[in-house]
C-alpha cells in the first residue's frame, strides 16, 4: 500500500460525486451548460482519484474485503434490508475501470458534443449513469445491487434515446429497454428465490450458502443471473439490442454501450462466481457455450457491417461472448482481465469512430477513405485500440485474449477452436475498418445530419479535402476529443503487461473463497502459436481483400451465394423478434384480450345490465299510480288467493291428481 487504508466515508464519496452533479445540473445548471459539463468533470475526476486510493487499500490486502460492516436500512415483519459496501479486489477493479473510462468519456464529451441544445441534460445523465454503475459494482447486498441494475437500465434508455427527435433513436431506446426487461426478469426471480432460501441478501453469505442448498435451488439462481447477464451484456438470444443503441451519441457508445453497462452482465456473473462453480456442470457448460457462440455469431456480421459504430457495437457482443464462455469454463481471472483491458481499448475505438464522425458527418465506411492524411492522431489511436483487439503481441488485448484461449484449450477443444477462430475475425473485421475508413481516397462523406432543434454539433457539410474550418471539412478533432484518444492508448497497450506478474489474477482471486482459487501464470506454447496466426492472418486477409484488392471483396461475395444477403440481415433475428414476437405473437394476445374483453367482461355485464332493464320495463307496468288499476289488480289477487284455498280445501286437486299435495308438500 502507497497510502493509509482507506475509510469508508471516502468510499461513499466514490459513489456520491456524480450523484451531487447531478443534483447540481437538474437544480441549478440546466441553462448554464457549460458549467454543467466542468462540474460533471470535477466530480468524476474526485471519484477516479479516490478509487485509485481504494485499488491501493485493496491491493494491500491482497484482493481480500476490506471490512465494512453493513448499516440497517429497515425492517418489515421478517424482512430485513441492510445496504452497505462490499469493496475487494473484484469491486475495486470496476471502480477503477467506471471512473477511469467516465472520466476520459466526459472530456471527451465537451468537444463532440459542443453546440449541442442538451449539452447540460446530457453532462446530467452522464452523471447519473455513473453513480448508477459505482453504486452497482460497490453494493453488498443483492438487493441494492438490482436496484442500480435497474437504473443503469433505465439512464441506457435515457441516453440511448438522447436525441429523441429521430424516430430511429426513439425506436432504439424502447427497443433496448424492453429486450434487457426480459433478462432483467429472469435476474428477478433469482433474487427473491435466493432470499427466500437463505433469508439474506448479503452478497458474502450467498456465496457461503450456496455450497448447503440443493442443487436446484443453486442451478435455478444461476440461470436466473444468466438470464440478467444475457440482457445486459448482449448474449444470444437477447443481443439485438446493443447494434441499434448505436443511435445515441457517440460518447454514450464510448461508456455505456463498450465498457461499463455491458460489462455489468459479466461482473454478476463474477461476483457469483462461487455460485456459478457450485451448479451442475450443465449449467457451466451453457454459459460457456452461450459465450462461445455469440463470440462466433457476431463476429460474422461485424464482418459486413458498414457502419463503423455498428462494427464496433458486434465487436463488442463477441468479447463479451468471451469473457462469458470463460466464466463458463472455470476461468474467472481470465474474464476479468478481459473485462478490465477491453474496457479501455474498446473505449478508445468507439471515440475514434466519432471522431472521423465528426470530420465526415457520417459513420458509413463506404463514404469515408483517405482520413489517416488529415487525422492522423485519430488513425494512430485507432490503430493501436484495433491491434490491440486483435490481440497482437505485446499490446494489451494480446495478454488477456491468450488468458482466454488458455482455459478453452484446458477445458473443452472445441471452444477453443472457436474463440480461435473468432480472434481471426476480429482481426479481420476490424482491419476492414481501417482499410476503408483510413486508406484509398476519401469519397466524400455526407451532408450534416439533422438532430433536431436541440442539436447543432455537425452543422457544416463535408466540404472540401483540404478545409479545416468547422466541423464539416476533413480535419482533426479538437483537443478536448484527441487528448482522451491518447490517453487511453496508453493503457492500451501497457495494461496487458500485468499479466506476466500475477499481480491482477491474485486480486480478483483474494474477492472468492480460498478454495477456489487456483490462478497460475503460464504459457502454452500451442495456445501462443494459434492466437499469434489468427491474429496476424486475419490482417492478412483483411489487407488483401480490402487494401491490395486481391481478390475483391466483391468476387469473394459473388462467390458465396445467398450467405452474405442472411449475414447482413442478420440472420433474420430481428424480423423473428420485432415481426414475428412483438408484432405476430404479442400483438396477437393483445388482439385476443380485446376480444375476451369485448364479448366476454364487457358482454356479461352489459348482458346483465341489459336483463336489469327488460325486467324493469316489465314491472314498472304494474305500479302506474293509478287507484283503478291498484285495485283491480288487488281484486285479482283476492280472487286467485280464494280459488287457492277452495281448490285445496275441496279435494279437487286430489280428485284430478291423486297424491300431487303430498309430493308437493311432504
Amino acid at each position: 500500500m502507497l497510502f493509509p487504508e482507506i475509510p469508508e466515508a471516502a468510499v461513499w464519496a466514490i459513489y456520491f460525486a456524480p450523484v451531487a452533479s447531478f443534483v447540481t445540473i437538474v437544480a441549478f445548471l440546466r441553462t448554464r451548460p457549460l458549467l454543467a459539463g466542468r462540474v460533471t468533470i470535477a466530480a468524476v475526476f474526485v471519484a477516479w482519484l479516490l478509487a485509485l486510493w481504494a485499488l491501493d487499500t485493496v491491493s494491500g490486502h491482497d484482493g481480500e474485503a476490506v471490512g465494512f460492516a453493513p448499516h440497517h436500512w429497515f425492517t418489515l415483519f421478517e424482512f430485513e434490508v441492510d445496504l452497505g459496501i462490499r469493496l475487494d479486489g473484484l469491486s475495486a477493479m470496476m471502480l477503477f475501470v467506471v471512473t477511469s473510462i467516465s472520466l476520459l468519456v466526459q472530456i471527451y464529451s465537451t468537444g463532440y458534443m459542443a453546440g449541442d441544445g442538451g449539452y447540460a441534460r446530457f453532462f446530467a445523465f452522464m452523471s447519473l449513469f455513473t453513480a448508477a454503475m459505482l453504486g452497482l459494482v460497490m453494493s453488498s447486498s443483492l438487493l441494492q445491487l438490482f436496484v442500480h441494475w435497474e437504473l443503469v437500465g433505465l439512464t441506457s434508455y435515457l441516453l440511448i434515446g438522447f436525441w429523441f427527435h429521430k424516430p430511429s433513436a426513439a425506436a432504439a431506446a424502447k427497443k433496448a429497454f424492453i429486450v434487457t426487461r426480459f433478462g432483467d426478469f429472469g435476474f428477478m426471480l433469482a433474487v427473491v428465490l435466493i432470499w427466500s432460501k437463505t433469508q439474506t441478501f448479503d452478497i458474502f453469505e450467498i456465496n457461503e450458502a450456496v455450497h448447503a442448498l440443493p442443487r436446484a435451488v443453486v442451478a435455478g439462481f444461476v440461470l436466473g443471473l444468466l438470464s440478467g447477464a444475457a440482457g445486459k451484456s448482449a448474449q444470444f438470444p437477447l443481443h439485438f439490442w446493443l447494434p441499434d443503441a448505436m443511435e445515441g451519441p457517440t460518447p454514450v457508445s464510448s461508456i455505456v454501450h463498450s465498457a461499463t453497462m455491458v460489462a455489468a452482465g459479466v461482473y454478476l456473473l463474477a461476483r457469483f462466481f462461487p455460485a456459478v462453480d457450485a451448479a451442475p456442470g450443465g449449467i457451466q457448460m451453457l454459459i460457456a457455450y452461450t459465450g462461445g457462440f455469440t463470440a462466433i455469431f457476431a463476429a460474422s456480421m461485424g464482418i459486413v457491417a458498414t457502419d463503423i459504430k455498428r462494427v464496433l457495437a458486434y465487436s463488442t457482443i463477441s468479447q463479451l461472448g468471451y469473457m462469458v464462455m470463460a466464466l463458463g469454463l472455470g476461468g474467472y481471472p481470465a474474464a476479468m482481465f478481459h473485462l478490465f483491458t477491453h474496457a479501455f481499448f474498446k473505449s478508445l475505438l468507439f471515440q475514434g469512430a466519432g471522431s472521423v464522425s465528426h470530420a465526415t458527418n457520417t459513420f458509413e465506411m463506404p463514404l469515408m477513405g483517405g482520413l489517416r492524411k488529415h487525422m492522423p492522431i485519430t488513425f494512430a489511436t485507432f490503430v493501436i485500440g484495433a491491434l490491440s483487439l486483435s490481440g497482437v503481441f505485446p499490446l494489451a488485448g494480446f495478454w488477456s485474449k491468450d488468458e482466454i484461449l488458455l482455459d478453452a484449450w484446458k477445458h473443452d477443444k472445441f471452444l477453443f477452436a472457436v474463440a480461435t477462430v473468432v480472434a481471426f475475425m476480429t482481426a479481420l473485421y476490424m482491419f476492414r475498418a481501417i482499410f476503408m475508413t483510413f486508406f484509398g481516397e476519401y469519397r466524400g462523406g455526407a451532408p450534416a445530419e439533422d438532430h433536431g432543434p436541440t442539436h447543432d454539433a455537425h452543422a457544416a457539410p463535408a466540404s472540401s479535402p483540404h478545409d479545416t474550418d468547422g466541423h464539416g471539412g476533413l480535419h482533426e478533432s479538437p483537443r478536448s476529443m484527441t487528448f482522451p484518444l491518447m490517453m487511453l492508448s496508453i493503457p492500451a497497450v501497457l495494461f496487458g503487461l500485468i499479466a506476466p506478474t500475477g499481480f491482477f489474477g491474485r486480486l480478483m482471486e483474494g474477492a472468492i473463497d480460498p478454495s477456489l482459487r487456483h490462478f497460475e501464470f503460464q504459457i502454452e506454447p500451442v495456445v501462443l502459436v494459434a492466437s499469434t496466426v489468427a491474429a496476424l492472418g486475419g490482417i492478412a486477409v483483411a489487407a488483401a481483400i480490402y487494401y491490395a484488392r486481391m481478390p475483391a471483396s466483391s468476387a469473394i461475395r459473388s462467390r458465396l451465394g445467398p450467405l452474405p444477403m442472411v449475414v447482413e440481415r442478420l440472420y433474420f433475428v430481428n424480423e423473428f423478434a420485432e415481426t414475428g414476437m412483438v408484432r405476430g405473437v404479442l400483438h396477437g394476445f393483445g388482439r385476443g384480450a380485446a376480444l375476451v374483453d369485448k364479448y366476454l367482461v364487457d358482454g356479461a355485464v352489459n348482458g346483465a345490465a341489459y336483463a336489469t332493464r327488460i325486467a324493469g320495463d316489465i314491472l314498472r307496468r304494474a305500479q302506474t299510480g293509478q287507484v283503478q288499476a291498484n285495485t283491480s289488480l288487488m281484486m285479482v289477487g283476492v280472487v286467485a288467493a280464494a280459488g287457492t284455498l277452495l281448490a285445496l280445501s275441496g279435494g279437487l286437486i286430489d280428485r284430478v291428481s291423486p297424491g300431487l299435495v303430498e309430493r308437493l308438500m311432504p
